[in-house]
Parts: C-alpha cells; sequence; structure tokens
C-alpha cells in the first residue's frame, strides 16, 4: 500500500557502484580486428582481446557504436580477502581463440588476469545472430573457491545516438515514468552518495526486478524511424542489472545538453555512452550461465520495441488466464481500520454499512487494511483479526454480510516483512531476514499513520525484509492465508510484494543471494493460487507489484499515481494488465480521469483511508466515478477489456491541459476503437478529434449526460477536471 513511499527509495538506490574503474584499464581498442559476416550484421572484434569494438546493422543501416575504442565484452567481479574490486575485464584479457561460424563468434579465455594476479577462471563468450537479433551470452567456469559475484556482459561500448545525438530519445521503463528518457542528451549519473564516488566517469544502473518493471530499454531517433532495442532476454529469476556508463564525464546542470562536445576534449580522448546487464550470482566453485542478451535494430520508435520484448515473453511466460471477479472490477474502496499508534477507525461490525454505502457509487470490491494484530503496518505477520476490532466470529459475519450485499471483500497481507518488535520476530522469525553482505543488518521500513512523530518516521514501528525462499516462512504465510480464505475473503491483496532487489546473504537460503526474494515471490504466488481455488474456485489475488514476471499471476497490481502523465511502456506492452489508481482526497478528480484515460481500477480510500465513500466532502467525486464506471461498463470491451494504445491511432488537437489515449478492440479484425480526452485544466478547454484513416459517426459519451452522435472531426468543449469519451464501434 506504500508504493509511493518506497518508490522513493527505490529510486535512490537506482546506481549502484557496480563497477570501478581498475588501474592500468587501456580505453583504446586493439589496431588489429576481426570482421565477421553475418547476414544482419557485420560485427568487428579485437584480434587480442575479443572484444566487440564494431557493429554495423545493415538493414536498417545503423552504426550502432560510433566510438570503437569504447568496446568491451564482459567485466567480472571475483573478490578475494582484502581486495573485495577484483574485476577481470575483457579489455584486459588476451583472448585465448576466437571460433566464428555462419551466424557469429564464440571467444574463448583460458584464464583471467588483472594487475594483481591470473586466476583459472574460464570463460566462454558467445555473440550470435538469430532471428534479426544479436545474442550474447557468456558462460564462466570457476574451479576455485572464490565467488562469482557480478557478471557484467552483452557490453555495448562507444554509442553516439541514432544521427543526430540531440534526436535520439531512450527509454527504460519503470512501474509508470521513463527512468532514463534522454540518455545521450541529458545523461542521468551519480544517484548514489551524493555523485559518482570511485569512478572518473559518470554512471548510472537500474535493477529489474526493482525500479525496471520489464528487462529491456530502447533507443530511438523518432525523426529518422530507427531504434535498437536492447533486453535482458534470460527467461531464468533472478536480481539483475542495467547498467550505464557515459565517458569521459557529463556536465553538471545542463540546460539541453550535458555531454561534452568533441571541442572541449584533448585529442585521442574517447567519447561514448556503454551499456551492460549485470548479474549477482555469487557463485562459488562450478559454472555459471547467463544470457541471452539481445539487441534488435528496427524501424519505428518504442512502440516497436515494446512488441519485440511481448513476443519473447509469450514463448516463455503464459499471460492467458480466466478473467476472474476482481480483473471485471472497475472500482474498489480501501479502508484502514487500525493504524499502527492503536487509534481505532472502525470495528468487525460497521464494515457492512461502509460497504452499503460504497455499493450506492457502483463500488463492489472492498480492501479491508489494519484488520490484524498490531494494525496497519505494525505486528506482520500475524495475520489474525486484531480483538480490539472485534472477535474472530465477527470479522467473518462481517466477511459474510458483505458478500450478502453482493460486495467482495479483499483483505490486505503481505509477503516479505516483518515487525521486528514482535515476540514473535525475535523469537522464530529472525533466522528468516534479508542478510547483508558483511553482516545480518536487517533491511527495515516503516509507515507511520497516527502522531506527528510516526508520520515523521521518528517513532514509527519497523519491519524487516523477509525471505520467502525459505520454506517454513512461507509455510507460516500459507496457513495463515489459505485460514483468510475460509474465514471468507474471496481475495487478498499483498502489499510491498515489489520489494525484490536486495540481495540476500542469508546462510541458511536455499537459493543464491540473486534468487532469494524475486523467486520466493513468485513461488509464494504459485503455491496460493492452486490451493486458494481448492478452498474458493473464485479467489483472486492482488499485490503490490509491477515486475513483468509476477503478472501471470495477479489480476490487478496495486499501484499508486497522482501524476498528469503516466510512462504507459508496461501498459501497452501488456494491456490484459491493470493497476489500481488511488483517490484519497475529495478533490481528486484528476487521477479519476487518469484511470479512464490509462484503463485502470478506481480506488477510493476516502480521507486518506478513514471515511464512507457517502462523506459529505467526498460525495461528489463518489458521484463522479459512479459516472466513470456507467461509461465504462457501456463501453468496457474497448475501454476496459480492449488493447491500451497509448496516444496511436488517434489524432487530438486541443488546448494545453488535453491529453488522451486510445483503445482499439482486442478481437481480431473488428474497427472498433476510443478516445479518452481529459481536461486536467481549471477552466473549459476545447479539443478536435479525429481517427486516423477513418470517417463516420461516432458515440459521445460524457459524465452526467445521455450519450449522443456526431461525425468526424468530432470539436467538443470538456468542462474543467472531466472527460469525454469517442467511441467509433
Amino acid at each position: 500500500m506504500r508504493n509511493s513511499r518506497f518508490r522513493i527509495l527505490r529510486f535512490a538506490i537506482g546506481f549502484l557502484p557496480l563497477v570501478a574503474a581498475a588501474p592500468g584499464i587501456p580505453l583504446l581498442a586493439s589496431a588489429q580486428n576481426r570482421s565477421i559476416e553475418t547476414p544482419n550484421v557485420t560485427l568487428q572484434l579485437s584480434e587480442g582481446t575479443g572484444d566487440l569494438v564494431g557493429l554495423h546493422w545493415k538493414d536498417p543501416n545503423l552504426e550502432v557504436i560510433g566510438d570503437p575504442r569504447l568496446g568491451e565484452n564482459f567485466r567480472l567481479l571475483v573478490p578475494q580477502v582484502g581486495y573485495e574490486a577484483a574485476y577481470f575485464n575483457s579489455r584486459d584479457q588476451h583472448v585465448s581463440r576466437i571460433q566464428a561460424s555462419p551466424d557469429g563468434v564464440v571467444c574463448t579465455y583460458d584464464s583471467l588476469r588483472n594487475e594483481q594476479e591470473r586466476i583459472p577462471v574460464r570463460v566462454r563468450y558467445q555473440i550470435r545472430v538469430l532471428n534479426q537479433q544479436i545474442l550474447f551470452s557468456i558462460e564462466v567456469d570457476n574451479p576455485t573457491d572464490r565467488k562469482l559475484a557480478e557478471v557484467m556482459y552483452g557490453i555495448v561500448g562507444g554509442q553516439q545516438g541514432i544521427e543526430s545525438r540531440f534526436d535520439t530519445e531512450s527509454i527504460v521503463p519503470g512501474e509508470n515514468r521513463n527512468l532514463a528518457p534522454k540518455s545521450f542528451s541529458q545523461f542521468q549519473g551519480g544517484g548514489y552518495g551524493g555523485g559518482n564516488l570511485g569512478i572518473r566517469y559518470d554512471a548510472n544502473g537500474f535493477l529489474y526486478p526493482g525500479n525496471m518493471s520489464m528487462g529491456w530499454m530502447d533507443v530511438f531517433n523518432p525523426k529518422a524511424g530507427v531504434g535498437y532495442y536492447y533486453a535482458n532476454e534470460d527467461p531464468e529469476i533472478r536480481l539483475s542489472a542495467l547498467y550505464f556508463e557515459l565517458r569521459p564525464f557529463a556536465k553538471s546542470a545542463g540546460v539541453r545538453d550535458n555531454w561534452p562536445l568533441g571541442s572541449e576534449l584533448p585529442g585521442g580522448e574517447p567519447l561514448g555512452l556503454t551499456m551492460g546487464w549485470v548479474n549477482f550470482p555469487y557463485a562459488g566453485n562450478g559454472t555459471f550461465t547467463a544470457g541471452p542478451v539481445a539487441l534488435q535494430v528496427h524501424t519505428g520508435d518504442w512502440h516497436t520495441a515494446s512488441g519485440i520484448y511481448r513476443a519473447w515473453f509469450d514463448q516463455h511466460f503464459r499471460m492467458a488466464r480466466p478473467r476472474t471477479w476482481l480483473r471485471q472490477e472497475s472500482a474498489w474502496q480501501s479502508t484502514i481500520l487500525s493504524n499502527g499508534e492503536d487509534a481505532i477507525i472502525h470495528r468487525f461490525d460497521e464494515l457492512p454499512a461502509l460497504a452499503a454505502d460504497a455499493k450506492k457509487y457502483g463500488i463492489t470490491t472492498f480492501e479491508i487494511d489494519g484488520w490484524n494484530i498490531g494494525g496497519i503496518d505494525r505486528g506482520y505477520p500475524q495475520y489474525q483479526p486484531d480483538p480490539r476490532l472485534g472477535t474472530a466470529t465477527e470479522f467473518r459475519k462481517a466477511l459474510a454480510d458483505l458478500r450478502i450485499l453482493g460486495v467482495h471483500p479483499l483483505i490486505f497481507s503481505n509477503i516479505q516483512v516483518a515487525d521486528t518488535a514482535t515476540p514473535l520476530f525475535h523469537s522464530t522469525l529472525e533466522r528468516y531476514t534479508v542478510d547483508g553482505r558483511w553482516a545480518p543488518d536487517w533491511q527495515l521500513w516503516g509507515w507511520g499513520e497516527g502522531t506527528i512523530g510516526a508520520r515523521l518516521g521518528l517513532a514509527r514501528s519497523n519491519m524487516a525484509v523477509m525471505s520467502p525462499a525459505h520454506p517454513a516462512f512461507r509455510k507460516l504465510l500459507m496457513d495463515q492465508y489459505l485460514g483468510l480464505i475460509r474465514d471468507g475473503a474471496e481475495g487478498l491483496q499483498l502489499d510491498k510484494a515489489g520489494i525484490l532487489w536486495p540481495l540476500d546473504f542469508n546462510p541458511q537460503l536455499p537459493v543464491s543471494p540473486d534468487k532469494s526474494l524475486p523467486l520466493g515471490v513468485l513461488e509464494t504466488f504459485q503455491e496460493l493460487l492452486p490451493k486458494a481455488r481448492a478452498i474458493n474456485p473464485d479467489f483472486a489475488l492482488a499485490s503490490e507489484i509491477s515486475y513483468d514476471r509476477a503478472l501471470p499471476y495477479v489480476d490487478v497490481s496495486y499501484l499508486r499515481m497522482g501524476d498528469i502523465d503516466m510512462d504507459v511502456a508496461l501498459r501497452y506492452t501488456f494491456p490484459e494488465w491493470t493497476a489500481t489508481i488511488f483517490g484519497e482526497s475529495p478533490g481528486d478528480f484528476n487521477p479519476m480521469n487518469n484511470g479512464m484515460r490509462y484503463g485502470m481500477v478506481w480506488a477510493l480510500a476516502p480521507r486518506h483511508y478513514n471515511d464512507s465513500v457517502d462523506e459529505i466532502l467526498t460525495r461528489p467525486l463518489a458521484r463522479y466515478v459512479s459516472e466513470l464506471i456507467r461509461i465504462r461498463k457501456k463501453y468496457e470491451d474497448l475501454l476496459f477489456y480492449g488493447r491500451f494504445h497509448d496516444t496511436l491511432g488517434a489524432t487530438v488537437r486541443g488546448d494545453a491541459d488535453i491529453r488522451y489515449s486510445v483503445f482499439k478492440s482486442a478481437q481480431p479484425n473488428s474497427p472498433s476503437q476510443a478516445c479518452v480526452v481529459v481536461n486536467f485544466g481549471d477552466a473549459p478547454e476545447s479539443a478536435e478529434i479525429n481517427f486516423e484513416g477513418v470517417s463516420g459517426s461516432v458515440v459521445i459519451a460524457t459524465p452526467f449526460n445521455p450519450d449522443r452522435n456526431a461525425d468526424l472531426p468530432v470539436r467538443l468543449s470538456i468542462p474543467p477536471h472531466q472527460l469525454a469519451v469517442v467511441v467509433k464501434l
């Protein structure tokens, strides 16, 4: 539930000092290069190191590597006692063999060296061209007892944009924002310790899963109509990172461009962006394999890249499943019964009246928060009814009464957090915490509500991050989840499940540090669904997670978005997916309009989760949401179950505060489409709407008005903080 709060920390740790500059690394590629011809691509490899120093795509015609002196293949971290930063970089190696084939090349390194030592670690690095993609894979044979801590590979260095740097854009998909939109003109470096500590260039990194929702990015020039897709296409579940470097530096406070100009650099100084994917296996004696990382040049912009990634995803993960009752619900109410500072807001016997108020406005799902021992964000994982709110019998009766009303009870719970102040934590749970690299440090989270000091983070209850990869801890959770379903819960909302990025060095783990949280959370979903549906075949699951590999299990993601514009890459790539969008304040009309614009679930939490939707200040918002529900239900095959098409397929000309989106039918060959047009301004604004390549009559649906017909193009005046939906059937 605290998505917006923990996302701040997520971004704050977005850069990790993954790769320190090793002394003596040569930046110049070997003068002797080998050319490898494939049907789609010409590769240039250094004869001495095997590094990829040239990458020419034939169709579309594009030179991806602009400065070959920054070419490389891999970087491996194999720490030793007294020297944690023991990197072995491909540009420091002498390649043992370069074996070319019709579809690519394999570079073999029989041992590795750096300035301090040589180790008997063998690397097999493959670059293969298959189905219009370059695929990078790595195999590391480590016969030593030292841990293979980091594996950076698929490195593409020396990038300088597509045609004009200033027209080159980039997208790194986050949950609801583009994490790196202007990497070739406004490189976002730093983010750790006040800057790029420990390196002489600028760098940044993004974790997947973590602040990245999907494992791909795209570089594109919309004027040239060309881009290149770069993705982690390894189906194995583990933590990874997309890592960027800009050499030789980025300027501070650049208005339009923070890259150095060639005229500002001494002769011979290499310039360009390097990117690579990083794994963190911390694997001992044995063979570690990773990949592939894929690169593909394409026409169009990031929308094309989205389709490439989705085609790969569908080969490995199944999204199609029956549409649950929860996925069919347009709106929820969310209410906190008690908070972590002992304030009782509602008791169990008040829930039916609150749900009846919600139903008056068409809201038929009721999320119950703070019902558990200790209240919201306290006492976890003691997921039993808090006796201060009523008896267990009264809890079960309240859930039954909601169902009789025709309202679905959705119960708030968590997976990987535990209150550190409970006797249960110290007697049993402490052994399942996520441990740090150097000590069993706890990763602490907490949010206070009931006092000023708690809200300021000064006197809050703290929760440690736990790993559900421990079978005993997952059993403790599972027993309680299934008990709630027997008590009458029709669904669970598993909160904070997006905390997936910490490496876990707990020595009792049955998996490696990089798999503990992502694999543990997904295995929890996998175990819960069949067991829950054995009790209630209609059980549904919501969760505060937007990791793409969790989407096959989660009916609705719990997301909070108050900004006007949202990065839509996740929504566009997975049109089956949807998430909540919250109205907590009586004035939250604009977020509710965005719920229609993006095809999301309206979640009302009146007066910050405290009140009925029918309370006097919230009533106008509830009436407005009721109208949005009415419009969506009438055209739900487009607006809720159709394909979200971003702004593609329609042209909208309007005043400055106008925004729009397009939905198309999910049915093959259906011409139906809709355009949602929102006025975010404080005064009426005008818009002209037209569908590309379409003429004739359309239906205009607006709140508090009957539908009307009009001919394209449509000209509308939209009241402030309202919307119009134009439907072509």
